[in-house]
C-alpha cells in the first residue's frame, strides 16, 4: 500500500506540474483524494472505516460548487491526512493472517476456531443475524451454547414485528429434534401463526419484507422458508408458496440468478445480483428439499443445478464471489461466499450435484481462510444490505458480523459432514 500511495502522490505532483487546461489545480487534488479513497475502499479486508473520509471529500465537492475553494482545499487536505494516518496505524497495529499463518489448522480445528470466536463474542439479540449465527453453531456441534441461548429467549419470547424476527424459527426447530423439548416445537409454530396471518403482502400473496415498503426481497425466503417447510401440513404449504413466489418475481430463467427484490408501485426488479441474496435462495433450496417430493423436487433441483452451473462461471480465483456476482469491480464477499458453497455443498450430499461440485465449495473454504484472523474473527463480512444502486453496495461496510461467522461455520460444518 505506501507503494501504491507513493506513485499516485508522484502522479498526482506530476499532474500538478503539468500545464493543462482540463483541470485546475485543486480539481487535480481532488481527484488524487478520491484515487486513493476508492483505492484504500477495495482492499476491504482490512477493514478501515472510511466514513470520516468520504465525508471530508464531499464537503470539499461542495465547497468547490459554492467557489468555496480555501474551504475546499482544507478539507481535501484533512481527507488525504486521515487516509495516509489510517494505512500508517493500520501497518503498525495489525497484520492480516497470510495463508502460511493458519495453514497448520486443519479445516475442522478453523471451524473451532470460528465458532470458539463466535461464542467468545457472545450473541446479542434474536434477529436474522444472530440466528444464523446459531445455525452455524449448531452445524459446527455447539448446540449447547445455542441451547443455553434460547432458554434467555424462551423466558419472554418477544413478539415478531417483521420477517426477520421469525428466522430464530429454524433453530428451534433444531433444538426440538435434538432436544425432543416440546417447548421449542410450540413457540416454532406461534412463529409460523404470524406469517400465516402475516397482513402486509403483495397481491401475488408475497409476504413483504420491511413493513410498508411493497417490496419483494430475496432475504425473505432465508427467514421464514426453511422453518415453515420443516413445520409441515398447512406451515409447509406457506413455505412452499412463498418461496414459488418469490423465485417467480425474482429469477432471471435466462442465467438463473436472483435479484435482490420487486418493487410493486414501480412493477420491477431491483437490477443487480447480490450475492448474499443468491446465498440466501440457494441455501432455502437446499435445505427445504428433503421435505418435499413429486414435480417441486423435480423443479427446485432443476433451479439449483442451472444456478450451480452459472454461479461458478462467475467464481473468482480466490474462491470467492464478488459482492454483486457479475461486476469484477466490485469488492469480494465473504458470508455471500460462504453461502454460496454452503447451498452447493449441501446439493452434493443430497446426490443433487455430482462430488466433483466440492472443489467448488473447498476452493471457497481456502479463500476464507486467509479471511480469518488468529482469533477466529471472519473479515470482509458486508453489513445488513438492502436493495439499492451499484454505488449502494459497493459501499456497503465491511467488517465481523454474526451472519458472517455463521454462514462460514453452516460451510465448514457442512464440508465436515456435521449436517
Amino acid at each position: 500500500m505506501r507503494k501504491k500511495y507513493l506513485s499516485l502522490y508522484s502522479l498526482f505532483i506530476f499532474l500538478l506540474v503539468l500545464d493543462t487546461p482540463i483541470l485546475s489545480p485543486l480539481e487535480k487534488k481532488l481527484e488524487y483524494a478520491n484515487n486513493l479513497f476508492h483505492s484504500m475502499r477495495l482492499e476491504w479486508v482490512k477493514g478501515w472505516d472510511l466514513t470520516d473520509v468520504e465525508n471530508f471529500i464531499n464537503k470539499a465537492k461542495n465547497e468547490i460548487k459554492n467557489k468555496r475553494f480555501t474551504e475546499a482545499e482544507r478539507y481535501i487536505d484533512i481527507a488525504i491526512s486521515r487516509m495516509v494516518a489510517i494505512e500508517k496505524r493500520y501497518n503498525h497495529s495489525y497484520k492480516p493472517p497470510s495463508p502460511k499463518t493458519l495453514s497448520w489448522f486443519t479445516d475442522k480445528n478453523l471451524v473451532k476456531l470460528i465458532a470458539y470466536r463466535t461464542m467468545e463474542r457472545g450473541i446479542s439479540g434474536f434477529s436474522w443475524g444472530q440466528s444464523i449465527a446459531m445455525k452455524g453453531l449448531i452445524a459446527s456441534g455447539n448446540w449447547m451454547y445455542v441451547k443455553n441461548l434460547i432458554e434467555n429467549y424462551m423466558v419472554n419470547p418477544p413478539s415478531p414485528k417483521n420477517v426477520n424476527d421469525c428466522a430464530i424459527g429454524d433453530v428451534l426447530i433444531s433444538l426440538y429434534e435434538i432436544t425432543k423439548d416440546e417447548r421449542y416445537l410450540k413457540r416454532a409454530k406461534e412463529l409460523g401463526d404470524f406469517i400465516l396471518s402475516y397482513k402486509d403482502r403483495l397481491p401475488s400473496g408475497g409476504v413483504v419484507h420491511e413493513p410498508g415498503s411493497k417490496q419483494l426481497w430475496i432475504d425473505t425466503v432465508y427467514m421464514i422458508c426453511p422453518f415453515m417447510v420443516r413445520l409441515g401440513g398447512m406451515y409447509e404449504e406457506e413455505g412452499i408458496r412463498q418461496l414459488k413466489i418469490h423465485m417467480r418475481y425474482l429469477m432471471n430463467p435466462n442465467v438463473f440468478l436472483f435479484h435482490h427484490a420487486w418493487d410493486e408501485l414501480t412493477l420491477s426488479q431491483s437490477p443487480n445480483y447480490w450475492a448474499r441474496g443468491n446465498g440466501w435462495i440457494l441455501s432455502t433450496l437446499v435445505e427445504v428439499i428433503p421435505y418435499v417430493e413429486g414435480e417441486d423436487k423435480t423443479y427446485f433441483e432443476t433451479i439449483i443445478k442451472n444456478m450451480v452451473n452459472t454461479l461458478i462461471r462467475f467464481q473468482d480465483k480466490s474462491g470467492l464471489w464478488h459482492t454483486l456476482i457479475n461486476m469484477k469491480d466490485a469488492y469480494l464477499e465473504t458470508s455471500g461466499s460462504a453461502l454460496i458453497s454452503y447451498g452447493i455443498a449441501r446439493a452434493v450430499s443430497l446426490d443433487i450435484l455430482e462430488k466433483n461440485y466440492l472443489e467448488v465449495a473447498q476452493k471457497t473454504f481456502e479463500g476464507i481462510r486467509v479471511r480469518v484472523t488468529r482469533d477466529g474473527d471472519v473479515l470482509g463480512v458486508s453489513e445488513g444490505t438492502g436493495p439499492g444502486d451499484y454505488i449502494y453496495y459497493a459501499c456497503r461496510k465491511t467488517g465481523v458480523f454474526p451472519h458472517g461467522q455463521g454462514a462460514v461455520l453452516l460451510l465448514g460444518g457442512t464440508l465436515n459432514g456435521k449436517l
